[in-house]
C-alpha cells in the first residue's frame, strides 16, 4: 500500500515537473509531441558534432551561427558524449518526409530525420531551444549555452506553408528579401510567393524584353515625391542569388507575373499588347494615386486576350521565369480583370463570336487556358487567384487555385476538384489592420474586418471541408500587399507577430492549438525578433498620446508631444493626428520636429483630421520628416499648430513612428 502511494506521488511530482518544464519550452510552431524532462545539455568548448548518413551541409546554417555566437569550435567528432548527433533515418516513425525527432539528455543531443529537410527543421527547433542570444549578429555576450532536456517528435500539417510579399506596389531590395527568408526558415515556413509585377511596377529583368525594366516601368514618377529606394527591379543575377539563398533555407520561391489585368507597366513598355490605346499616364505611380488618374484603383487597359502577340510575349516571358525559378509552380495572377474594358472593344467582341465564347467570363477562361498551357509546356504547374473560377467548367484541373476571396473560397475550389492554397483576406491578409484603425499603422483598402493575432491563429483551412476536399488543400499562406505599408518598419509591424501565428496554423496539429498557450510561448519569441532587429506590432500600435477638448482652442494654438523615447536612430519619421470622436474635427496648419527646443524640420502642409480611413486619397493628417543628425542625448518633441473646426469638442490619437535609415540595425520599443 505504501509502495503504491509512493508510486502515485512520484508520478504526480513528475507530471507537475513536466508541465512546468514544458512551460519553459517556447517553440513556435508548436511541435506535434513534446515531453520535457529534468536537466539540460550544456554546451562547452569541448562539445562536438557528429553525423550519420547526413552531412554538415544539412545543418550548416545552424552550426555556423552556433560557432559564431559561442566561439566554441564544435569540431566534428566520433565521441558518444558531449555531442550533438545528426542522422538521417529513412525508417523514422514520423508520417511526413519533413518530420524529425530530437532527444536531449544531460550528455547528448540526438537528432534524427527522414530527410535532409527534416534535419534542417530540427536544427530550427534547436535554435529556439537555445537562449535568445543565439540570434546575435556578432559574437554574443557571455552566456550559458544550455539546451533543456526534451524529447520531441514533430512533422508539419501542410506541405505549403507560405508567405507572399508584394514588391510591385513598393519595391524592397535583396537584403530585405533575405531577412524575411531568414525569419521564415526559423518558423518553418517553406514557400515564398514573390509578387513581382502589378500596376505599380515591373520588378524582374526579362532579357528578351529590356523595355520592361526601363524607368517608365520600374520607377515612380518624380511628381510623386517617393524615396528612390521604393522603386527598382531585380536583375536575373540577383534573382539567382535569392533563389540559392532560399534553397539553403528549405524555401521554394513561387514567382508571380500577374496577367491579364494589373499589367500597366507591360502596356507602357509595349503598347501593342494592350486591348486599347490608353496609356495615360505614361509612367507608374503609387497605388493611392490611382483614383486621381483613373477614378478607380484598376487600370483602363489590360493585355489583349484576342491577340497572338500577347501569347507570344507571355510564352517568352515564362520561358525565362521557368529557367530562373526551379520550383514546381508559376503564378500567373488572373485576378481583378476589368471585363468591361474588353466588352467595349469591337475586335474583342468579334473574336468572341469567332471562337463561340458566350461572354467575357468564357473569354477569361480562354485566356487562362492558353496561359496555363504555356506554363505546363515549361514543365511547371500553373497557379492563379480564385477569380479564375468564374467559369470553372472550362478551367483545366491542372491549374491550381490560390483562394483569397473569403473563407469559403477554399471550398469553392476544392469542391470542384482543384488543388488550392488557403489564403483568405478575411484572416490572412496582413496589410489589414490587426487591432485599431486609429492606431497610426497603415491599413490597406479600408477592409471592414480586423485580422487580429487571435483571428489569424484560430483560422482552420479545413473548416467545412469533406475529407476528399481536404486532400486537395496544398496548404496555407499569408499575403502582404504593400500599397500603404511602404516603409520597412510599417511592413514588419504588420507582419509580426502574425507571421508566427500563421506558422502554427500551417505546421501544428489543429487538435493541439490553444491561443492562450500560444501567447505564453510568443513572449520569448518577441525577444528573439528584438535580437534579429525585426520590428513587430505592440499594443496600441503607434499611439503616443491623445488630445481632448481641453487641449483644443477655436483659434490656432500649439499642441505639443514629447517623442524622445520614440526617436532612437536616423530615419524617416511620420507623425499622425487621427480624430476619434467629438463634434468637431481638428484643423492642422503645420507641424514641426524639435530637438532640445529648436526646430530641426517642418512639414507645413494644411490638413484636416477627420474620419477618413480609406485608400482612394492621401491621408493628409500624417506629417513626414527626415532625421539625419540623431543625438541620443537630445530631447525631441512634435509641435503642431491646430484648431477645432467650429468648436473644441474633439478627441483623437497622436501617433508617431520612426523608420531607421539603416535597416535591421535598430528596433523601436
Amino acid at each position: 500500500m505504501n509502495k503504491k502511494l509512493f508510486t502515485v506521488a512520484a508520478i504526480m511530482l513528475s507530471t507537475v515537473y513536466t508541465l512546468q518544464a514544458q512551460s519553459d519550452v517556447t517553440i513556435i510552431p508548436k511541435p506535434q509531441e513534446l515531453i520535457a524532462q529534468k536537466g539540460q545539455f550544456e554546451l562547452n568548448a569541448q562539445t562536438g558534432i557528429s553525423f550519420s548518413k547526413s552531412s554538415l551541409a544539412d545543418v550548416s546554417l545552424f552550426v555556423e551561427q552556433l560557432r559564431k555566437v559561442t566561439k566554441f569550435p564544435l569540431a566534428i567528432t566520433k565521441n558518444k558524449t558531449n555531442t550533438i548527433h545528426f542522422s538521417i533515418n529513412t525508417k523514422l516513425a514520423v508520417p511526413h518526409p519533413e518530420g524529425y525527432q530530437i532527444n536531449v539528455t544531460g550528455t547528448t543531443v540526438d537528432v534524427q530525420a527522414k530527410t535532409a529537410q527534416g534535419l534542417f527543421y530540427a536544427s530550427q527547433t534547436l535554435r529556439q531551444l537555445l537562449p535568445t542570444a543565439f540570434e546575435a549578429q556578432h559574437t554574443a555576450a557571455p552566456t550559458k549555452w544550455d539546451i533543456p532536456a526534451v524529447a520531441i517528435k514533430d512533422f508539419p500539417r501542410y506541405n505549403w506553408r507560405g508567405y507572399m510579399k508584394d514588391v510591385s506596389r513598393t519595391f524592397y531590395d535583396v537584403d530585405v528579401i533575405k531577412k524575411y527568408l531568414d525569419v521564415m526558415a526559423m518558423y518553418k515556413l517553406n514557400t515564398f510567393h514573390w509578387h513581382l509585377t502589378d500596376d505599380q511596377g515591373w520588378r524582374i529583368e526579362i532579357k528578351k524584353y529590356p523595355k520592361l525594366t526601363d524607368d517608365r516601368a520600374t520607377k515612380f514618377h518624380h511628381t510623386e515625391n517617393q524615396p528612390a529606394y521604393r522603386s527598382g527591379f531585380y536583375t536575373q543575377a540577383q534573382i539567382a542569388e535569392v533563389v540559392a539563398y532560399a534553397k539553403q533555407r528549405n524555401i521554394t520561391i513561387v514567382p508571380e507575373i500577374d496577367v491579364p489585368g494589373h499589367s500597366w507597366p507591360t502596356i507602357l513598355s509595349y503598347p501593342e499588347l494592350g486591348v486599347n490605346g490608353n496609356t495615360y499616364p505614361n509612367h507608374i505611380f503609387p497605388f493611392v494615386s490611382s483614383w486621381a488618374y483613373w477614378g478607380v484603383q484598376f487600370t483602363p487597359n489590360t493585355l489583349d486576350p484576342s491577340s497572338e502577340k500577347v501569347y507570344e510575349f507571355l510564352d517568352n516571358v515564362f520561358t525565362e521565369i521557368a529557367a530562373l525559378f526551379p520550383g514546381q509552380y508559376i503564378h500567373f495572377g488572373g485576378d481583378e480583370v476589368r471585363h468591361e474594358v474588353w466588352e467595349k472593344e469591337p475586335h474583342v467582341v468579334q473574336f468572341m463570336k469567332d471562337h463561340k465564347l458566350a461572354n467575357v467570363k468564357e473569354l477569361q477562361s480562354y485566356f487562362v487556358k492558353r496561359v496555363s498551357d504555356i506554363i505546363v509546356k515549361k514543365g511547371k504547374t500553373p497557379l492563379g487567384w480564385n477569380d479564375i473560377l468564374a467559369d470553372a467548367k472550362s478551367l483545366p484541373k491542372t491549374t491550381a487555385i490560390m483562394s483569397w476571396l473569403g473563407e469559403s473560397s477554399i471550398k469553392e475550389a476544392t469542391s470542384q476538384g482543384f488543388k488550392a492554397v488557403a489564403t483568405p483576406a478575411s484572416h490572412l491578409y496582413f496589410d489589414i489592420s490587426q487591432a485599431d484603425r486609429n492606431d497610426g499603422t497603415p491599413s490597406d483598402l479600408g477592409y471592414s474586418n480586423t485580422n487580429s493575432l487571435e483571428v489569424v491563429y484560430n483560422y482552420d483551412p479545413s473548416a467545412g471541408l469533406t475529407p476528399a476536399e481536404e486532400k486537395l488543400v496544398l496548404g496555407v499562406q499569408a499575403n502582404h500587399w504593400t500599397a500603404l505599408t511602404q516603409e520597412l518598419k510599417d511592413m514588419n509591424v504588420h507582419n509580426f507577430p502574425r507571421l508566427l501565428a500563421l506558422s502554427e496554423v500551417a505546421w501544428s496539429a489543429k487538435s493541439g492549438k490553444d491561443y492562450v498557450k500560444f501567447q505564453e510561448r510568443l513572449a520569448p519569441n518577441l525577444a528573439r525578433l528584438d535580437s534579429l532587429k525585426v520590428d513587430y506590432y505592440r499594443p496600441g500600435g503607434y499611439i503616443r498620446g491623445q488630445w481632448t477638448p481641453k487641449d483644443i482652442q477655436p483659434q490656432y494654438a500649439d499642441l505639443k508631444f514629447d517623442v524622445t523615447k520614440e526617436v532612437y536612430a536616423n530615419g524617416a519619421i511620420q507623425a499622425g493626428f487621427l480624430y476619434v470622436s467629438g463634434k468637431n474635427y481638428l484643423e492642422i496648419e503645420q507641424v514641426e520636429l524639435l530637438a532640445d527646443g529648436q526646430v530641426i524640420a517642418v512639414d507645413n502642409h494644411h490638413a484636416l483630421a477627420d474620419r477618413f480611413r480609406g485608400t482612394h486619397k492621401v491621408k493628409t493628417y500624417f506629417y513626414k520628416f527626415k532625421l539625419d543628425s540623431y543625438n541620443p542625448a537630445s530631447t525631441y518633441h512634435i509641435r503642431a499648430k491646430v484648431r477645432g473646426v467650429g468648436g473644441t469638442d474633439s478627441n483623437g490619437n497622436f501617433t508617431f513612428t520612426l523608420s531607421p535609415s539603416k535597416r535591421f540595425e535598430a528596433v523601436g520599443k
